[in-house]
């Protein structure tokens, strides 16, 4: 802000009541101190006239000016205002009479023959005539503020602005070119012209600009309305669509129209928000994936917290009672609990071996080895290491359904054996003795599906979307004697091999798990680059290792 810019917001409409009225009289002694020690240079009648009626217009106008614009209700304005401008016509009346008889010294007719007593009349018109310069000034203040704010707010009313300047720039110019014209014409032929028409000349020629202006307002308004009106619709359907951007519906669209430069305003607004709305999606789903992995954190805390907490008390209890009889002679269970010290090791070691390979699964920093492999004589191998410790320990029967031919399937023989040894470990384990596991082996169009089938107890409906989850016990049980990861392995394994795990069970009948992996030729197929970059890598390998085992 400019220091004229400031000093212009201290002065207009700034003062109070009383201060305005004292700087109002101060202002008004002041022009008729200079009236009159130019007394002797004002020798004519119209000059001496010009003078008395201008020195109480001029303090009249700074009133206005700087007394300060009232607020409330507008009759308790009009009334204000009323007894302020009532009160200070009264003075400057008989400031403006005293110093006009002291300024004529009687001199002209109209006071040399009025009475003393009837000069109370020229009081009562500088009353009449100061209020009402007062308040046509006042109010087209008013008007003139309204006016302002609409245009500064409304472009149809900025337009109209523009017109109705350039009418009275124009009306301005040609009043100044004629009283140029005038003053000139006067100067060269005093004779042919009289200064003292310059007053009446001027006053119509304002009175014609107000009129013209009257005149060109209302169609200003109308042509503005007819050439802006399609362009003022755009821009404030524009904002309106700004505003619900702003207030967070990010779908709002705006139609494009025309190819002008607020066309690509809207062009650039869809874009910008179409942006946004992206970015808020993906921060969104960045958010939950991020609650989603605190959440699966504490689980696991706890899970991993209570799953170890049995092993651990045991291994304490047992070496606590091994160490407390270490000097006695050997106590006759000693290989008995030495034996259940491994075998609770052994389970810690299993689940600590499985934690792991989820927490490298989940940050993707599993090591996987995928080569083309048959998954027939896999399976089979891996079921009949599997029968005989299952009947053996819990007289369940385990058997394997594999055609003869079969495609190979691009997978980690390693990780697939341990999917298969889970799976084949979590169907025994929940089949009663007498019951059978049946592992089966398809195709289907070029995928190889293997099935785990068992006559268990099977999953309760409301527990199949939940087996995959760490930790998970079925009706929050620990029956099995499982650590409620064997799954969650399971689906992180057949995930990375770029596979799909289902199940589908009956409660009390027993339930069918279905692995699907993709053939290798169809994998090898859909990667050609792939084995191009491998195979460009594994050639620049084998040539710098030549280079350094060269002779120099």
């Amino acid at each position: 802000m400019t220091v004229m810019h400031q000093m212009q917001r201290r002065f207009f409409f700034q003062a109070t009541p009383r201060r305005a009225a004292l700087e109002t009289l101060l202002l008004s002694l002041i022009v008729w101190s200079i009236a009159l020690v130019s007394k002797s240079a004002l020798n004519s009648n119209i000059s001496q006239l010009i003078v008395i009626l201008s020195a109480s217009s001029i303090s009249v106008c700074f009133c206005v000016l700087r007394l300060r614009l009232p607020r409330g209700k507008w009759w308790e304005q009009c009334l204000s205002g009323g007894t302020f401008v009532g009160i200070l016509s009264c003075i400057l009346g008989v400031i403006d009479v005293e110093c006009a008889l002291v300024l004529v010294s009687r001199n002209i007719p109209v006071f040399a023959w009025t009475p003393p007593y009837k000069l109370l009349v020229y009081p009562v018109l500088g009353i009449i005539a100061n209020g009402t310069l007062f308040f046509t000034l006042r109010g087209g203040i008013r008007i003139w503020m309204l006016w302002n704010r609409l245009r500064r707010t409304q472009l149809l009313w900025s337009l109209t602005h523009a017109h109705v300047m350039v009418v009275a720039l124009g009306a301005g110019v040609m009043i100044l070119l004629i009283e140029g014209v005038f003053i000139v014409n006067t100067l060269s032929f005093p004779r042919s012209s009289n200064l003292s028409l310059l007053l009446p000349v001027t006053v119509v020629l304002v009175v014609l600009s107000v009129i013209a202006l009257v005149a060109v307002v209302p169609p200003s308004v109308l042509f503005s309305y007819i050439v802006m009106r399609r362009t003022t619709s755009r821009i404030k359907s524009l904002a309106a669509a700004t505003g619900m951007l702003r207030s967070g519906d990010y779908r709002v669209r705006v139609p494009i129209v025309g190819e002008d430069e607020v066309a690509q305003l809207q062009a650039d607004f869809n874009a910008m928000a179409a942006t946004l709305e992206q970015t808020m999606q993906q921060l969104r789903e960045e958010r939950d994936t991020v609650a989603g992995l605190l959440q699966a954190r504490r689980q696991l805390i706890v899970g991993v917290s209570h799953e170890l907490r049995t092993p651990v008390a045991t291994l304490r209890s047992y070496l606590e009672t091994t160490l407390m009889h270490w000097n006695m002679n050997p106590a006759a269970t000693l290989h008995h609990d030495l034996h259940i010290m491994e075998k609770e090791v052994i389970h810690l070691q299993g689940l600590i071996e499985d934690l792991f390979t989820l927490s490298r699964a989940e940050v993707g920093k599993l090591t996987l080895r995928c080569e083309p492999t048959s998954i027939g004589p896999f399976v089979q191998s891996t079921v009949d290491a599997r029968a005989p410790l299952a009947w053996q320990s819990s007289k369940v029967e385990v058997v394997a359904h594999v055609p003869p031919v079969l495609p190979d399937a691009l997978v980690d023989a390693g990780r697939l054996q341990q999917v298969l040894q889970n799976l084949l470990h979590n169907a025994v384990r929940h089949t009663p003795p007498g019951g059978i596991v049946a592992v089966g082996v398809t195709t289907d169009a070029s995928v190889l599906v293997i099935e785990v089938k068992d006559t268990g107890e099977g999953i309760a409906e409301d527990d199949i979307p939940h087996v995959w989850e760490r930790f998970y016990q079925a009706n929050g049980t620990h029956r099995s004697g499982g650590a409620g990861l064997g799954l969650a392995l399971v689906k992180e394994l057949v995930e990375a091999m770029n596979g799909t795990i289902t199940v589908a069970s009956t409660l009390g009948e027993g339930s069918c798990f279905t692995i699907r992996l993709p053939g290798a030729g169809e994998i090898m197929a859909t990667r050609p680059h792939e084995r191009e970059q491998e195979q460009a890598v594994s050639e620049r390998v084998q040539n710098d290792a030549l280079k350094q085992t060269a002779p120099g």
